[in-house]
């Protein structure tokens, strides 16, 4: 390994010290002298003006920060560079054509072999630090504020989209790992969204920005071949509509949807030879509260209605065990569907529509889809993942830019890193391309429109969001200094 890698790799890890990541900087030769945006807006934590910079703060810091949570955390990623890739499925066989021979050597019917190809197409995130002033880095207030904060907390990781490099302790008192931190909390925040609702067409003229096309955008029906826009009705998700029905009322069954949509996709997968399938049910946090308090009531009681019964007959419901199955299921993250259990992940990103997006829900009520996704099938193959273009692949190219240019990759290569200075001040610049995959459309599923009522809504992570919070403030006054030097010039 050169030394400029040794060193890149420590800047990759930031288990360096403040002080080595700069010195490497300022050693070198034809930095970029373009200034970098947003001048001086840089405050810090425990500087002068910095959010934790008044004397007497307590060594412990609490996080409030809501991360979002999803199924990220389920898929594996793999690095991949081909921009347009072809996914083969074959779709079937042909009704024969031709008539029964007459003869025994008389031509005898005969059909053909389908395909269809299916694709992906990379996004483009990126997202920067906030402008950094080397001289400020190392400083602070006075002899009252310490420079040893210990966070209690996390403030990244619950969707696996974020590098894995950072410890807590270094976000409070590296001041160029907590800006890097900032600018990865924005990327999980995205990048959480667009698993789901994320579409190539949502992007900038330039293409500095671009989406992926999210899971819910490939669990469809209208399945067509990739290279000739041909159907593939064999490779439809199966999608059933819940119409705004309340999950738990009156209205539709969410057993009987949620049971059928299992019997359905594991039929398919059964007579494909794809079996056993590991499926994952996907839904919001707020439907799973509401579905896990109505489903083992429901479950355990479905199709016992009152006509079936006959007349004379009566239902017993056992209340205790209905409970402790409630309890269960919340604790375990799981759900018992036909006889067979499969588990559950909760999933900030999913499209949530309430009264202000969509007349058909009430106030105080919220409708969201509950999906089926699978993520193995026989054998082990992982058919639902997550793509990154691998940085690493272009270190020969760095390698013989001109001395002095700083560009380096973390996390095997899914984050590159930029840097752009000028004089003393300099700021880090991160992207990251990725997709999600989906290779049997035909195993996935959704119920869309289930209608839930919670008590209460969750907080959300998104700062978009009705129920997003945070508050406090992003600099400090730096208070009032009294000297005879500051009431003006002294008699001549």
């Amino acid at each position: 390994m050169s030394e400029i890698d040794q060193v890149l790799k420590q800047i990759a890890e930031v288990q360096a010290q403040q002080a080595q990541i700069l010195g490497y900087m300022a050693e070198k030769e034809g930095m970029e002298t373009k200034a970098p945006a947003d001048f001086g807006t840089f405050t810090g934590i425990w500087q002068p003006g910095g959010i934790f910079s008044v004397p007497g703060t307590d060594r412990d810091v609490f996080t409030a920060h809501i991360r979002p949570v999803g199924i990220s955390s389920m898929l594996p990623m793999f690095p991949g560079n081909e921009d347009n890739p072809r996914f083969a499925t074959l779709t079937g066989y042909t009704a024969t054509t031709g008539a029964r021979a007459v003869n025994p050597c008389d031509d005898n019917p005969t059909g053909y072999v389908k395909g269809c190809y299916l694709t992906a197409r990379y996004g483009r995130l990126a997202m920067d630090t906030q402008t950094i002033e080397f001289d400020r880095v190392m400083r602070k207030v006075n002899r009252g504020v310490f420079d040893d904060l210990v966070l209690h907390g996390s403030v990244l990781g619950l969707t696996d989209l974020v590098p894995n490099k950072f410890s807590n302790d270094q976000l409070l008192n590296i001041i160029t790992a907590s800006e890097m931190v900032q600018a990865l909390v924005q990327v999980e925040r995205e990048l959480s969204v667009q698993d789901w609702t994320g579409s190539p067409a949502v992007a900038t003229a330039g293409g500095g920005y671009i989406q992926y096309p999210g899971l819910d955008n490939q669990i469809a029906t209208g399945q067509v071949d990739a290279e000739t826009n041909t159907a593939c009705p064999a490779l439809d998700s199966d999608v059933k509509e819940f119409a705004y029905d309340e999950c738990g009322g009156s209205g539709r069954d969410i057993v009987e949807y949620v049971s059928m949509m299992e019997w359905y996709l594991r039929h398919i997968a059964f007579r494909t030879g794809m079996n056993p399938v590991d499926w994952a049910i996907a839904m919001r946090p707020e439907l799973w509260e509401v579905l896990s308090a109505v489903w083992p009531c429901a479950y355990n009681t479905s199709r016992c209605s009152a006509s079936m019964q006959g007349t004379n007959s009566r239902l017993v419901i056992d209340g205790e065990r209905m409970v402790a199955e409630r309890d269960r299921m919340r604790e375990n993250m799981t759900i018992m569907i036909n006889g067979r259990t499969y588990p559950v992940v909760e999933d900030d990103g999913i499209y949530e529509h309430n009264n202000i997006n969509d007349a058909n829900v009430p106030a105080g009520s919220y409708a969201s889809s509950l999906y089926f996704v699978p993520l193995r099938v026989r054998g082990g193959f992982p058919v639902t993942y997550k793509n990154h273009v691998d940085y690493r692949l272009g270190a020969s190219n760095v390698a013989i830019m001109p001395k002095g240019t700083v560009d380096f990759w973390t996390d095997r290569g899914m984050f590159s890193w930029a840097y752009e200075g000028i004089k003393w001040c300099y700021k880090l610049s991160t992207k990251t391309e990725q997709r999600v995959v989906l290779r049997t459309p035909q195993l996935a599923g959704k119920i869309q429109h289930i209608l839930y009522t919670p008590l209460q809504h969750l907080r959300s992570p998104y700062p978009d969001n009705a129920y997003f919070a945070n508050g406090g403030v992003s600099t400090r006054a730096t208070g009032t200094d009294y000297a005879v030097w500051l009431s003006g010039a002294a008699p001549r």
